[in-house]
């Protein structure tokens, strides 16, 4: 379980990191940029794979 919740921590990170940069350029100047959005998708996939991932250990451990 601690490693899911590094999993978790860093994908916060990420959209984080990758989302206030590009809200902020998107409020600032108007661009969309690519390569922020990617970021962006990336940290919101890893999150929810994560999620996923916790559910499943929680009801397979509390099963046994």
């Amino acid at each position: 379980m601690e490693l899911n919740s590094y999993v978790i921590r860093l994908s916060l990170m990420i959209i984080g990191i990758f989302g206030g940069v590009f809200l902020f350029r998107y409020i600032k100047n108007g661009e969309l940029l690519l390569d922020q959005l990617i970021g962006v998708t990336v940290g919101v996939l890893l999150l929810v794979v994560a999620v996923i991932w916790r559910r499943t250990n929680q009801t397979s451990s509390s099963a046994n």
